[in-house]
């Protein structure tokens, strides 16, 4: 049976709070991650949708002096009910030292109160702001990579399935009322902008096949999310039961066409081997590379779902900084091209 909105609400601010307190603690070790260099915001529905940028050294100047820099456009974790935008900071950091790209942590607007598709609609005003300032901005949007961690991994594949859907239909829109008007906007505004990879760190993409199955089917089952976070996860973000096949929240029911268009050539996948999603991930992997994406899968041994966001304090963390980095050097090496 289903929670009631305001219960859902409810567990939702207490885990919020916890997960502050933990991500404080993540962020204790040296290297301290950076803070977010400035802020940008803009309306969405009854609420806005904040931007923080993370900018490597030289930017203002470079900025002054009208050079460019590429974007990794980041998405956070936390089943979309949980977590903020800057809780990815050490991510942030290595592509800052790493990469020398502004990284841009979307917060978007959080379920349960506001259900999908919220958080997906959100990422795609997200580009089409960065397209719409990039000049002022001083970003370079041919060369924009998405990255994510859990449902911003999920994010990172779904906005761009959400942006094409968008562009298709100011395509075909011949007379101009108020709301196609929007539509053109769109197709203006993002005419510049190019995706070149996508980052997706243990993503959720399929929101339809039921938990348990997935939990019995894991390698560990006791390693995995427990069922009063997924329950509130997906009860939060989905509570119409019909929508969690929409390929804008389970991507893996989009088509073919669909995921070759939108989705760029490199394409990378990390999975977490006491993952609920290995199974998910894998076989989506696969599909990727049977329409002719270059996709290079990674799987974490011995490793739970966002196992690099302990709050352990006391915590090794160069096994994290060495994966961090390794993504970061296939990321540098595709925006050099």
């Amino acid at each position: 049976m289903a929670s009631s909105r305001w219960w859902l609400y409810a567990q939702a601010v207490f885990w919020r709070f916890l997960m502050r307190l933990g991500m404080i603690f993540h962020h204790i070790p040296h290297p301290r991650p950076p803070s977010p260099t400035f802020s940008r915001s803009f309306p969405s529905g009854s609420s806005k949708v904040v931007l923080r940028f993370y900018c490597p050294a030289g930017y203002v100047q470079g900025r002054k002096e009208g050079r460019r820099l590429p974007v990794v456009v980041n998405f956070h974790g936390g089943g979309f009910t949980l977590g903020g935008p800057t809780d990815d900071a050490r991510w942030a950091q290595a592509v800052l030292s790493e990469v020398g790209a502004v990284v841009v942590s979307v917060g978007y607007r959080r379920a349960p109160e506001h259900p999908f598709p919220a958080a997906v609609d959100d990422g795609v005003e997200a580009l089409q702001y960065l397209a719409g300032h990039a000049t002022e901005l001083g970003l370079d949007v041919s060369r924009v990579a998405l990255s994510g961690f859990s449902a911003g991994g999920n994010l990172a594949v779904t906005v761009p399935l959400r942006l094409r859907n968008a562009l298709e239909k100011a395509s075909q829109e011949r007379w101009l009322s108020r709301a196609e008007s929007t539509q053109q906007l769109v197709a203006t505004t993002v005419s510049d902008l190019h995706i070149v990879a996508l980052f997706c760190w243990y993503p959720i993409l399929d929101f339809d096949e039921p938990r348990e199955h997935r939990r019995a089917m894991s390698i560990n089952p006791d390693k995995t999310l427990p069922s009063f976070f997924t329950d509130l996860f997906d009860e939060s973000y989905l509570p119409d039961l019909e929508e969690r096949r929409s390929p804008y929240a389970s991507p893996v029911y989009a088509t073919d066409e669909a995921l070759r268009d939108a989705l760029p050539h490199d394409i990378f996948f990390y999975i977490c081997e006491w993952d609920m999603l290995m199974n998910e991930g894998q076989q989506f992997v696969r599909r990727l590379l049977d329409i002719n994406k270059h996709v290079r899968a990674m799987m974490i041994e011995k490793a739970r779902h966002a196992w690099d966001k302990s709050p352990n304090p006391f915590r090794d963390p160069d096994e994290v900084n060495i994966l961090y980095k390794d993504a970061c050097a296939d990321m540098k090496t595709l925006f050099k091209k």
